[in-house]
């Protein structure tokens, strides 16, 4: 389903598996069940803590073929019309013959290169907005501006970029780079237009992983993506393990926490077989990792380190002979 952010700004777009999983999966309440059958003793939430902790160990583990999702994100059209006003220590913009608009709350605001670039926070009317921090700069009246979006979320669920290409120009872009990268390359960030990285961010206010584009778009355009996302946990009793994670690997999970409840206090303390579902747990997870990754085909993976983050373009490498794809 897709996933909106929660500021309802640069809202990006993800689709994932939809209904059951192709393998005979057990139910949420299916499982919580065979954890009070093994400790007749267990308050049902305590039984579903548990499978909750067991499927966070696993999701943890590695990127499993169910939890990948692809999606899009999309920016605006740089907005530069009529003038700004900026003052020293204020966070207020004030304009004229601006058309200021609340769509604009989580973009960028800038006033040159050789000041920072702030986050519009938000838009009071079409002449007045506030940025997230005071103007650090000189007060200064009737100066050009521009309004942009550069720094991006792809969900507030995603745990690891795949793969981002830029459609409009035809190549993929290169992912995780660092700021420092980025601040050695450009630290005015002057260059603009041909995006081609994605650079770590810091999280957003509400908790969202964010992303710089660089260069930062100057055209409304979209990039589609493929990413891992961290799944929500169980909720109804229908709920069950995306696809690739099976479900009695999380039952061995949560037993030894089931055998060990309450200490030599409950009859139904067995700390041996407690230890046996633990080693069977972490042999089974292995044995699970190596099959979700062979349900995306390592080929599709190969040496990407030998194709160019950035380039001449998709139409160049299709009219050339070295084309490395």
């Amino acid at each position: 389903m897709p996933i909106v952010s929660p500021s309802g700004q640069n809202v990006a777009q993800q689709i994932g598996p939809v209904g059951a999983p192709a393998t005979a999966q057990y139910s949420y309440r299916k499982m919580v069940g065979f954890l009070v059958e093994f400790n007749p003793d267990l308050p049902v939430q305590a039984a579903q803590a548990f499978l909750q902790i067991s499927y966070r160990r696993i999701l943890d583990h590695a990127n499993f073929y169910g939890t990948l999702v692809k999606g899009l994100v999309t920016v605006p059209d740089n907005i530069s019309t009529g003038t700004a006003s900026v003052t020293t220590a204020s966070t207020t913009i004030t304009g004229v013959g601006t058309a200021f608009d609340p769509v604009m709350v989580g973009r960028q605001f800038r006033v040159g290169f050789s000041n920072p670039i702030y986050t519009i926070a938000t838009v009071t009317s079409a002449t007045q907005l506030d940025l997230d921090f005071p103007w650090g700069g000189k007060t200064q009246a009737g100066v050009g501006y521009q309004i942009f979006q550069n720094i991006v979320s792809f969900g507030n669920n995603i745990k690891r970029l795949l793969a981002v290409v830029n459609q409009r120009q035809g190549y993929r872009m290169q992912l995780h780079v660092p700021q420092e990268v980025l601040n050695a390359r450009d630290v005015w960030r002057t260059t603009t237009g041909w995006t081609h990285t994605v650079a770590s961010y810091a999280p957003s206010p509400d908790g969202q992983p964010q992303f710089e584009l660089y260069p930062a778009p100057t055209f409304q355009q979209s990039f589609p993506f493929l990413a891992y996302v961290q799944p929500p946990d169980f909720l109804n009793d229908n709920d069950t393990p995306v696809l690739s994670i099976r479900s009695d690997v999380i039952l061995y999970g949560a037993l030894p926490h089931v055998l060990r409840f309450r200490g030599k206090n409950s009859k139904y303390y067995d700390p041996e077989t407690a230890n046996y579902y633990e080693n069977l747990f972490h042999m089974e997870l292995e044995k699970m990792d190596k099959n979700a990754d062979a349900l995306y085909p390592r080929w599709l993976l190969y040496e990407f380190a030998k194709v160019p983050a950035y380039g001449q373009g998709a139409s160049f490498w299709q009219s050339h002979e070295d084309y490395p794809g």
